[in-house]
């Protein structure tokens, strides 16, 4: 019993050092060199993230002393309706991955069982592919559009997590399960994902069901109740492992924690066996479903062109990179013609990368993985989709702005995540009594790192199951006394207060420079990016020849990316209503072309082959489903390869703007502080 309690106060010790290492990177090093630009200063992300702790504060103390019933509901009513309301005017259009998994969804329904080749090289998204065909066949029978149809349907899916845990807390601590709901309220990633129709957004929720079906089973008097709850939790856990196979982490840690955690019932040994035979049973069954359902679809793997293993662990070692996927590794090795090949050619550029690092340039990029990894509380939320087919016509005038501002305040609501529970599992280590969940979630915490930071490839999005887990911790943690322990709390209430506010004051004085100064930043209207990612399809135009693809604006724009990775010679032409409003010079590079403002309309974008006696290649995309309104004229199911963009100036707030945000923030810094003496967490 010793040897185990030392087992789970060293885990739990790990845990908190991991969360303060976290909150160090999230405050100091979140990554800038992405869309994600321009943070505030840290000195600004940690007075405004003990700002908004301060708000959630007193809203616990608030309902802490007078408990109301009829909060819950507002809270539900008000995300829900934040839901509809986002589901309904954003609608994004499938790419990169998803290009290919809603076009075989979209096949499947038409009882067209060939399946692309991506499916041979990328058969993790096969069982996602499935899944898709049959809601979108849900969808067509109830009459619905098949963007807003799903993205009801994955809110409606985080909210069932969303509302599990909350009923859970709400049996012994119904502030907390406030506190949760309202914290997931303003998160802004998971309004992000909502809109992504992607395996991320299937396994979000997993996290929450396995905390709570594991405190069940913790206390679970029965056989019946042991095994029934036994299986519902292998059934979530078979299902997220099929969806998104870095999930076996999570397996690893219910295991670990089943055998350290004690348990009420009778011949517990037994018991734990039992059920981790289950549980194995539950993964072995699920996986050999899986493929009988595959192989009914018409799916069949060929191991001669699946990407290996090697290769992803290859592109995380890449030091030119982060860690993250790049098709400089991947398509070498997908183009090799065997396994055997495949293998060969990524075990040589893992040697060579290996070799070009050496001890401390490894640990290096090991600290630039985990900093991609963790140390941005936007989890990738504003690059997860590149373009929509609906949009409110007020956030493309304002995108960059809007999404600088939500971007610093996901940003600042991670930092506080994190110190909420960075002190909660320093309370608990000197207590040396550890709470299950926090030891079930910071152990799926350290597994999902030590995948993605020492082995496979990373990105951002891969941390995402880990924010509700933080949400509910912060919920679960969270603590206002009602008593300061000081002879004069209410001087030592406005010397904290006025501190607080004096140093606001100074990080706002000091960053003011980041803040106000102008900045060019270049903002998508109109995308059609997917002719180029695993496919090359390309319309020959021969001397003379040209094709014409319509594309509406939604906002004005100033620059055009015709087949922006490659490099094709020739001229560009822009009507509207007939009539030429600009056109380049006859051989121009039509990677980047800047033109003269263009008003919102209806633009006809003509490519013209200039050259007497050479044919120029231009990148197309076929698609079943339009990736923009309009198709290549002439050619449907076609469409160019383009980028519509406009320049703007943002974040750039003028100095009245920066005054009134300043003060603002001195203001509520002041409200709360004489709202409460002090927060203090348990």
């Amino acid at each position: 019993m010793e040897r185990r309690q030392h087992l789970i106060n060293s885990l739990g010790l790990l845990i908190t050092l991991g969360l303060s290492a976290v909150w160090g990177l999230a405050l100091l090093a979140p990554v800038g060199y992405r869309t994600d630009q321009n943070w505030w200063p840290p000195l600004l992300l940690a007075l405004t993230s003990l700002v908004a702790l301060g708000i959630v504060g007193w809203l616990w103390r608030r309902w802490s002393v007078r408990p109301v019933r009829w909060r819950a509901p507002l809270l539900w009513v008000l995300l829900i309706g934040v839901q509809l309301i986002v589901a309904v005017t954003w609608v994004a259009t499938p790419h990169a991955d998803l290009y290919f998994v809603h076009q075989q969804a979209l096949n499947l329904l038409h009882h067209d069982t060939t399946w692309n080749t991506y499916f041979q090289t990328y058969p993790n998204n096969v069982s996602l592919t499935l899944l898709l065909a049959g809601l979108l066949q849900i969808g067509r029978w109830l009459g619905t559009d098949s963007g807003v149809w799903l993205n009801l349907l994955q809110f409606a899916w985080l909210d069932c997590g969303l509302a599990v845990m909350a009923h859970h807390l709400r049996r012994t601590r119904p502030v907390a399960a406030n506190t949760f709901l309202a914290l997931a309220l303003t998160c802004v990633p998971f309004y992000a994902y909502g809109l992504n129709t992607y395996s991320d957004i299937l396994v979000l929720p997993a996290g929450l069901f396995t905390l709570v079906l594991m405190t069940r089973l913790r206390h679970a008097t029965t056989a019946r109740r042991w095994w029934v709850t036994g299986g519902l939790l292998g059934l979530v856990l078979t299902t997220t492992y099929l969806f998104k196979a870095n999930f076996i982490v999570l397996v690893i840690a219910v295991v670990l924690s089943l055998w350290l955690l004690p348990v009420v019932r009778p011949r517990a040994g037994w018991a734990k066996l039992g059920l981790t035979v289950l549980l194995g049973l539950c993964l072995l069954g699920g996986s050999a479903g899986n493929h009988a359902v595959q192989r009914a679809a018409g799916y069949t793997s060929d191991p001669q062109k699946t990407l290996p293993a090697v290769s992803w662990i290859a592109m995380g070692a890449n030091p030119s990179f982060h860690g993250d996927y790049n098709h400089y590794d991947a398509e070498p090795v997908i183009q090799a013609p065997t396994a055997q090949a495949k293998k060969q050619l990524a075990t040589a550029h893992l040697k060579a990368y290996l070799h070009q690092m050496g001890p401390l340039g490894l640990l290096n990029h090991l600290g630039k993985k985990a900093r991609l990894f963790l140390a941005t509380g936007t989890f990738d939320a504003f690059q997860v989709n590149s373009s929509f087919t609906r949009m409110p016509t007020w956030y493309r005038q304002h995108r960059a702005t809007v999404e600088w501002l939500l971007a610093n305040w996901a940003q600042l609501s991670y930092c506080a995540l994190l110190l909420v529970n960075l002190f909660w599992g320093w309370q608990q280590w000197r207590r040396r009594t550890f709470h299950p969940g926090y030891l079930l979630g910071g152990l799926f915490a350290l597994g999902l790192t030590a995948f993605h930071v020492l082995f496979w490839e990373t990105e951002e999005r891969y941390a995402l199951p880990l924010l509700p887990l933080l949400l509910a911790g912060a919920a679960l943690s969270l603590r206002v006394p009602d008593r300061l322990p000081v002879a004069r709390p209410a001087v030592v209430q406005r010397r904290l207060t006025g501190g607080l506010v004096l140093l606001l004051l100074a990080a706002l004085g000091t960053g003011g420079w980041s803040l106000t100064r102008p900045l060019d930043k270049t903002v998508q209207v109109v995308s059609q990016n997917e002719g180029r990612y695993y496919q090359d399809r390309r319309h020959t135009l021969r001397p003379g020849q040209h094709l014409t693809q319509l594309f509406t604006a939604p906002v004005a724009f100033n620059h055009l990316l015709i087949d922006p990775d490659g490099t094709r010679i020739g001229q560009a032409t822009l009507r509207q209503r007939g009539h030429i409003v600009w056109q380049s010079a006859p051989l121009t590079n039509l990677k980047s072309l800047t033109l003269p403002r263009q008003s919102a309309g209806t633009y006809q974008l003509t490519v013209t082959n200039r050259y007497a006696h050479r044919n120029l290649p231009v990148v197309v995309a076929p698609a079943n489903f339009p990736l923009v309104p309009q198709s290549l004229t002439g050619e449907p199911g076609h469409y160019l390869r383009f980028i519509v963009l406009r320049t703007v100036t943002a974040p750039g707030l003028s100095w009245p703007q920066y005054g009134l945000f300043a003060g603002a923030l001195a203001l509520l810094t002041l409200g709360v502080g004489t709202a409460y003496r002090r927060l203090w967490w348990s």
